[in-house]
């Protein structure tokens, strides 16, 4: 489970600098060395699941 959320985690951060950059914004590498990839508050590790009968009621 760690692996993926710090394949995501940096995918993620990598597609945000990169397009703070595009916009002309600095992002010096010297502080992207202090960004940690592995927080997971926003996972759910068991997922979430939605359990509903034929006609899309909550069951």
């Amino acid at each position: 489970m760690s692996n993926a959320i710090l394949y995501w985690n940096t995918s993620r951060i990598s597609d945000i600098v990169e397009g703070l950059r595009n916009q002309g914004e600095t992002v010096d590498d010297d502080t992207l060395a202090h960004i940690s990839l592995l927080p997971y508050k926003h996972v759910l590790p068991n997922g979430t699941y939605f359990n509903e009968d034929e006609l899309g009621e909550p069951r």
